[in-house]
């Protein structure tokens, strides 16, 4: 694995971490639990990708005060970069 493999690799891990983390806070924020109680029933949502996403993205604005445009760049954000990746990928493909 290159340079570029272990940045890539970290990012995703960190990018990970950060939405756990902003899920677990919307279901702390939004039920009034403890925070293990909160991680526990964060985990069995994110099974969900809508559900799970939708606490981030709630996690994200009304715990962490974030803007609903970054909330949901932490997590449509990847989605966007690898379509346009994708894309150009493609389009070189073609020439």
């Amino acid at each position: 694995m290159g340079f570029l493999g272990v940045v890539g690799f970290a990012g995703y891990v960190l990018l990970g971490l950060f939405q756990i983390a902003a899920t677990f806070d919307g279901v702390q924020h939004l039920l009034g639990v403890h925070w293990l109680i909160a991680g526990v029933i964060g985990l069995m949502l994110g099974a969900f990708p809508v559900i799970g996403t939708a606490a981030g993205v709630y996690g994200a604005t009304a715990a962490w005060g974030w803007s609903l445009l970054s909330a949901l760049g932490l997590f449509f954000g990847p989605l966007v970069v690898i379509a346009a990746i994708s894309m150009m990928a493609q389009a070189g493909g073609r020439r």
